[in-house]
């Protein structure tokens, strides 16, 4: 067991997080650090200080650490935290991708900082920020911080290249609790939820995620749109909020008499979602960029056979034709022809189900991930001298 007992993980883009719409990374994680003996404090942009304890077990508990914070660009600054006092409360800090300014900062006020980074693309920073923001901090970040982690082997390259060195991936997982201890008592959400499960069918494809060109959700409707013709009976549910007009773009691409056919809800809470991927026969996933893809692991949980682009999560999760597809490109006839395999051969389909479930229940729920981080921290005590 780890000599660490206060940890303190700083989330540090400027976005304000729904803990009830998302399954989030960080509180998945530190529900399992708990039971190593931690005290988790996670720090989330918000337009109001304030605490919030959501979990406590006998050998550990998470607090919310809401904070005001400073937007520049496309980084977050918490001024308060960075203060000595604060943080040598802490026997541990993790911060969150290696281009934040908060990453730099906190790794100068203590020597006791982690670095948990997913992007293996400019994510943060507007194309000609990232070159100036390398040069001024990348030394400094890699000198200061011992241990670096990244979410996928595509993200360890991309630290790599900007010279990191002894980068480890630990990989992301997924918190199923989320499912399991539900208490369904939001007659909304359950009014909602059914209504889904009614109009869905034995051949209704999903997408879960954000609308917009990242995501390449406009893509989806131009196969679904060509997939109707080949098979009447495929129907299509998107939950996912975007603006208004690539929504509107989107939805466009679809032959009106198939419109009756697609359902789109704007959000589900995430513990509702189990019943909703249970009913679906195919999973979409054709980011064009995508750090890991928490929906992914949440797809192949439930057995749903997935079919994504190359991306940090599909790259790690998936060994292709055996527990999902991964394609390389963006030709809409392969994607169809995938698609019309999975629904034409039930042994594939059966067997991809089967081993999907089977390779995340088994290997990417988050104690495993805690137990390789806890081991890891090993390699530290002769930094800290613990």
């Amino acid at each position: 067991m780890s000599n660490y007992k206060r940890l303190l993980y700083i989330r540090s883009a400027p976005y304000k997080v729904n803990i009830n719409g998302y399954n989030l990374q960080e509180i998945g994680f530190c529900k399992s650090l708990c039971k190593y003996g931690y005290q988790c404090d996670i720090v989330y942009y918000s337009n109001e200080n304030k605490d919030e304890v959501i979990y406590s077990e006998q050998n550990g508990g998470i607090r919310l650490l809401w904070r005001k914070g400073i937007r520049l660009l496309r980084s977050g600054v918490y001024p308060k935290l960075l203060k000595k006092d604060f943080l040598n409360q802490y026997d541990l800090v993790i911060l969150t991708e290696y281009d934040q300014i908060m990453t730099y900062l906190i790794s100068k006020y203590t020597n006791k900082s982690v670095l948990y980074s997913g992007p293996y693309y400019n994510l943060f920073k507007i194309p000609f920020v990232e070159p100036i923001y390398c040069r001024l901090f990348n030394k400094s970040i890699n000198r200061n911080i011992h241990i670096k982690f990244a979410k996928s082997q595509l993200s360890k390259n991309y630290l790599e290249e900007r010279k990191f060195k002894n980068v480890q991936v630990l990989g992301v997982a997924l918190d199923d609790s989320k499912f399991s201890l539900t208490k369904k008592e939001d007659y909304n959400e359950n009014h909602k939820v059914e209504s889904i499960l009614e109009f869905m069918n034995e051949d209704t494809i999903l997408y879960v995620g954000t609308i917009d060109k990242r995501k390449n959700t406009e893509f989806i409707l131009r196969i679904f749109n060509k997939l109707k013709k080949k098979k009447e009976s495929f129907r299509l549910v998107i939950i996912g909020k975007g603006s208004k007009s690539y929504t509107r773009r989107c939805f466009s691409m679809v032959e009106d008499r198939y419109k009756k056919d697609i359902m789109h809800v704007e959000f589900v809470k995430n513990g509702y979602l189990g019943d909703i991927y249970n009913k679906a026969k195919i999973f979409l996933l054709p980011s064009r960029q995508e750090i890991f893809g928490m929906v992914l692991l949440e797809a192949m949980y439930f057995g749903v056979p997935s079919i994504s682009s190359c991306n940090g999560g599909s790259m790690t999760l998936i060994d292709n034709n055996v527990d999902g597809i991964v394609i390389d490109n963006f030709q809409e006839d392969i994607w169809i022809e995938e698609i019309m395999k999975l629904d034409r051969d039930d042994n594939l389909y059966n067997n991809i189900s089967k081993n999907a479930m089977k390779k995340i229940r088994n290997n990417f729920l988050w104690d495993k991930i805690a137990d390789k981080f806890i081991k890891s921290l090993s390699n530290m005590n002769e930094y800290y001298n613990v």
